[in-house]
């Protein structure tokens, strides 16, 4: 763990060669620049936090190749785009924390997909993501948690929220 610290500057691509790294916790620094290629060849990585720093650019698309992750702590940084449909391959997450980015254009239909976990919480909120709530995330049986709020949102309350049933807190 490298957390609360004042590291800065950008994640090093060398990272990437921590091939056997299960937990790669930089939060509450002040980090900057994209999120390193480099960081899709950790495919043991279980815990990716980069929370709280200065990150920008798009998620990259890669992410989706860490296929074993539980969490995904992204939240609190300056991220700009869309979210990947690659987000779908992480068929394990438990966690899935983007909000408080710069993040923008629909909630990928691809989200539905994250069906493995006996539980799932998902924080989008404080972006700019539109369009309508996708019909897949009643798919995912295990979601306990989800907020989206404060962004651009529209459209119908998707019928599928009804097969939520273990969802505590929307």
């Amino acid at each position: 763990d490298l957390n609360n610290n004042k590291l800065s500057g950008p994640i090093p691509e060398s990272i990437g060669k921590l091939t056997n790294l299960g937990t790669l916790k930089l939060y509450d620094n002040q980090l900057s620049g994209p999120i390193p290629e480099s960081i899709g060849k950790l495919t043991k990585l279980m815990y990716l936090g980069l929370s709280f720093n200065s990150l920008s650019g798009p998620i990259p698309e890669f992410i989706g190749n860490i296929t074993n992750l539980y969490f995904l702590y992204l939240d609190n940084n300056q991220l700009s785009g869309p979210i990947p449909e690659s987000i779908g391959k992480l068929t394990n997450l438990r966690g899935l924390y983007l909000n408080n980015n710069n993040l923008s254009g629909p909630i990928p239909e691809s989200i539905g997909n994250i069906t493995h976990s006996w539980y799932l919480d998902i924080n989008l909120n404080n972006n700019q993501l539109s369009g309508p709530i996708p019909e897949s995330i009643g798919n995912i049986t295990g979601l306990r948690e989800m907020n989206i709020t404060d962004n651009n949102l529209s459209g119908p309350i998707p019928e599928s929220f009804g097969k939520l049933t273990n969802l505590k807190k929307l």
